[in-house]
């Protein structure tokens, strides 16, 4: 399982991004930034947008 909350990706919000692959995962974290927070898809792939960090900065867990 992949989490990460949205504040560590320096935004003020408790959200946590979950999934069970990274598909899934950046998925959830794309999906939770257009709809919450107003992002553009294309602000996803600047480098000064905090959702950046999703690809960075996630932790990998396995809970099988």
């Amino acid at each position: 399982m992949f989490t990460l909350t949205c504040r560590e990706t320096g935004l003020d919000c408790d959200f946590v991004i979950k999934g069970r692959t990274m598909e899934e995962f950046l998925k959830s974290g794309a999906n939770h930034a257009l709809e919450k927070h107003d992002m553009r898809t294309e602000d996803s792939y600047l480098n000064d947008v905090p959702a950046n960090l999703l690809c960075h900065s996630f932790i990998g867990e396995t809970n099988d």
